[in-house]
Formats: structure tokens, sequence, C-alpha cells
């Protein structure tokens, strides 16, 4: 629990360079004709841990701009990435048309030299397609400009994140928990809190976990996790948990973002919270292991 809350302000300030009046910095004709791949369809970005000598990433793409020869497709733990170096290389495909990709969980782990097993739940992979072209010039998310890259109009796959999750059972999922991480700061790593199943299938209820008596919490109430059971991806609906003595009262509780899970495959929960009672006192991280 946070009772001094220091405030950061951060100033950004942009710079905009222009041409010069009647300045010409090249002749568009001597460009050329770039290339870049369309999303046609993407049938799948979720990597199943549950499943992970079948599961894998399937997406359409299609050609624009110059002809394309191949499309080589790389990989990297986290979201997108300009450092070519950071590249894993998975595999390449000749392009005569509309191409399916197909990225296996087994194949991203052997290009990231991990055991597939080492793939982290609730982790971003993004995958690369770069382009080389019949003349043989490469394009990709580095030599392409981020306006234009980023642009929806364009609907471009140069990139496509995946992420790793786990389907949600209930079944036997409740008992103690370690803790990993509390930023709220009632806590230590360590620590160890009680999860129950239920009530519902798709629902865990947070026994014990907020307020820490040690800390002058009173009128402790649980509170509930509502899970997406073919996902894992979890949500909080703003709930009071308690009370702290000479702090706040009544303060509630509910997740932010899109980085909450529950992985009953893992045991791993894994939540972002906001605080709030007679302030809002900010979002912290909780992440709890089953032991």
């Amino acid at each position: 629990m946070q009772k001094i809350l220091v405030s950061l302000l951060s100033v950004v300030v942009l710079f905009s360079i222009g041409c010069k009046k009647g300045e010409v910095i090249q002749d568009y004709k001597a460009l050329g004709i770039g290339s870049y791949v369309t999303l046609v369809k993407s049938n799948n970005t979720i990597i199943d841990y549950g499943n992970l000598n079948t599961t894998s990433a399937n997406y359409i793409i299609r050609e624009l701009g110059s002809p394309i020869d191949k499309i080589i497709v790389y990989v990297t733990k986290g979201t997108t990435s300009l450092t070519k170096a950071n590249w894993k290389k998975i595999k390449e495909y000749t392009y005569s048309g509309d191409l399916t990709i197909d990225v296996k969980a087994t194949e991203m782990a052997a290009a990231l030299g991990i055991p597939v097993t080492g793939l982290e739940t609730g982790a971003t992979y993004t995958l690369y397609n770069q382009i080389i072209t019949k003349d043989g010039r490469t394009f990709d998310i580095v030599n392409t400009n981020g306006e234009f890259a980023g642009n929806t109009n364009y609907n471009m796959a140069l990139t496509i994140p995946t992420v790793v999750v786990c389907p949600f059972s209930g079944t036997g999922f409740g008992g103690n928990f370690r803790v990993v991480e509390d930023g709220w700061g009632d806590y230590n790593v360590g620590d160890v809190l009680q999860v129950a199943s239920g009530p519902a299938a798709n629902e865990i209820t947070m026994v014990n976990v907020y307020p820490a008596p040690g800390l002058g919490g009173f009128g402790g109430q649980p509170w509930k996790v509502t899970i997406t059971a073919t996902t894992g991806a979890a949500a909080v609906a703003s709930q009071v948990y308690g009370s702290y003595s000479g702090f706040d009262n009544n303060i509630k509780v509910k997740t932010v973002g899109t980085n909450n899970w529950v992985f009953s495959c893992t045991g791993a929960i894994i939540l972002r919270l906001n605080h709030t009672g007679g302030a809002n006192w900010g979002d912290y991280n909780l992440k709890l292991q089953k032991l």
C-alpha cells in the first residue's frame, strides 16, 4: 500500500525539420518502386501453451509494389525491434501469389534457441516478414518509413505480434500462491497468499489479498477475477477490497490495460490493478505463482 505518491512530469519536445522552399531532395523517378505485403487474413496469432507441439501462428499476405521473389520470416521476443541483430530467422517462402505463412511454436522456439516449453505465457513474440524482390532489393520494417508502415489504410503485414496463452481450467487451481511482485507494496516477494477457485467455472477469488493487516488493513473482502476460458485473459470489475487505518477507506481495485492473465497450465496470475478510494492511487502489478 503506497502512502506516498510521487508525480513525475515528463515534457516531450518534438522538433520538425522541413525542406526549404524550392529545395529538391531527389527526383521521385530515381527512387524506383518499393514493395510491401498487406494482411489478407489473420487466421490465428495466439500460441496455445497447452498444445505446444501443434499450435502455430497462421496468416495470409499479398504483395503490393515491385514483384516479390521470397519472404523471410524472423522472430524476436517482445514488441517490435528495429535492431536486426535481435531477429532470429525461422524460415523462408517463395512468393507466387497470396501466401499463407504458418509458423509453429516449435519453429519459433528453435529459432530463439530455447526448448518449446521455454516460450513464456503472457509474453509477446513478434514475427517479421522481410521481403526480397525479384530484382534483389530488401524491404522490411527497418527500412520502411514508420508513418507509412503504421498507416492503417495500407494494412501492412511487415510485423505480426503473437502472444502465448493457455486455456483456463479452474479445476484444482485454487490454493496457496507465492508473491512474485506486488507493486502496491502490501507484500514482499515470497509471501504466501490464498486464492480460491470459483464461484463460477471461469472465476477465481482472491481470498486474503489486500489489505495487509500488518499495514493497518481492516475490513478485508474477497474479490473476483473473471477469466476468458479459451485464452486465460483476465479481468477484474471494480470491487471494494477493504480499508487502511489512517490512510483511506473502501478502496476498490480493477484491472487496467491488456496484460492481465490467469494461466492454469503454469499456475501464474498476472494482473495490472488500479486502486481507488478517496483518490486514484495509481496502477500496480500483482504477480502470483502457485506453490
